[in-house]
């Protein structure tokens, strides 16, 4: 284990320094680069997709095989931020103690490392009879997920379906989905010295977010989903000049939801509460205009690959481990209950989509380990 340690260590570092910010570096350097490691591997990898944003997809197969083990993992990172506030290069993959430094290595690029020697592993074992199906996708960060969209229509039926998402507190089986809009309230333009009522688009919004704040919804509660939902106003922008009441006011709304919350139902909710506002306040008016929706997902805690995979990161680790949910959205919240998700599990991480991430690499033989033995069990029950 200590020589594909240090393999799976040295390939971490050689993707890193490959830059994959989305928006800025597309992802075309990267897939082929993961490409030419999966032949070298004696694989037949693809890149389906776009010429400058591809993604890669792999299917081994086993002569006697029953079951499909599909391991994914998105290629591509957010923006590094301001340098300045990187202890060191983002695109170095620098090794301090047991941690490795750099934009992606937790998120997602360690992900790409362990299921590529995973993979490796099994297609060399003539003991190990399962399939295997690698995706590799481009444009995950910015929520579109263009590149799993397009493996999806490739994937083979699957029995599991892993995610690289790192991090090993808990087991986290399910998401919560979204609905992302943008609101616009309307002014009237002026001179902001006017002793004239004005009505200032800006003031209006304000109001809004404070009620919208207030809804039922977000004190609700679900089993692994402790901490609720949630909803964040993550970008404003509205006037024009110091001296001018602005007439538009527009603001970017992401609302994280829970299993039991239609993203249709809360939309009409919070519809209702600004038409609330509108009934008191004649001069408020907006409008509301549809993004983004996606449900949330849980997998069901006892299906026998999450019970066999407890089982074996407990003993390894030597602590219990509870299943639980993550906050983001996901690869997940796109297959809902068509195939068992195992969201994130893995390596310790820190300052994900932050100056100075990081990964622990003293966890991979653990990890791998845990993923190795918990495969060959449930492909074998």
């Amino acid at each position: 284990m200590e020589k594909a340690t240090k393999e799976i260590v040295r390939f971490v570092q050689e993707l890193v320094r490959i830059p994959s910010q989305n928006g800025i570096n597309p992802e075309k350097a990267l897939a082929k680069f993961i490409f030419e490691k999966l032949k070298g591997f004696g694989f037949s990898p693809k890149m389906i997709g776009s010429k400058t944003r591809p993604s890669v997809v792999c299917f081994l197969k086993k002569p006697k095989a029953k079951k499909t083990i599909w391991l994914e993992s998105h290629i591509d990172t957010v923006p590094t931020g301001r340098l300045s506030q990187w202890k060191y290069p983002p695109f170095q993959g620098k090794i301090l103690g047991e941690k490795m430094y750099g934009r992606g290595v937790a998120d997602s690029k360690i992900g790409i490392s362990i299921f590529s020697y995973l993979a490796k592993e099994f297609y060399e074992n003539p003991q190990f009879q399962g399939n295997i199906f690698l995706g590799f996708d481009a444009d995950e960060e910015s929520g579109n997920f263009t590149g799993f969209k397009q493996i999806l229509k490739q994937a083979p039926k699957s029995d599991v379906l892993i995610l690289g998402y790192q991090g090993r507190r808990k087991i986290y089986i399910g998401a919560r989905g979204w609905l992302r809009f943008r609101l616009i309230t309307l002014g009237k333009a002026a001179h902001t010295g006017s002793r004239k009522k004005v009505i200032n688009a800006i003031h209006k919004m304000q109001k809004a977010i404070i009620y919208i704040l207030d809804l039922p919804f977000l004190r609700q509660k679900e089993r692994f989903f402790e901490y609720g939902a949630s909803l964040n106003v993550s970008l404003i922008k509205g006037g024009r000049v110091i001296n001018v009441v602005p007439d538009k006011c527009e603001a970017i709304i992401d609302v994280r939801i829970l299993p039991s919350q239609e993203p249709k139902m809360i939309l009409k909710e919070i519809k209702a509460k600004l038409r609330e506002i509108k009934r008191k306040d004649k001069e408020f008016n907006f409008k509301i205009e549809l993004l983004q929706t996606k449900n949330a997902f849980l997998t069901n805690p006892n299906h026998a690959f999450l019970k066999i995979l407890k089982k074996n990161a407990e003993k390894v680790l030597k602590r219990k481990l509870d299943f639980s949910a993550a906050g983001g959205g996901s690869h997940g919240n796109l297959i809902g209950k068509k195939i068992a998700v195992l969201n994130s599990f893995g390596c310790k991480k820190g300052n994900v989509h932050a100056p100075n991430e990081w990964i622990d690499i003293s966890d991979i033989p653990k990890i791998f380990e845990i993923y190795q033995k918990s495969l060959v069990e449930f492909i074998k029950k």
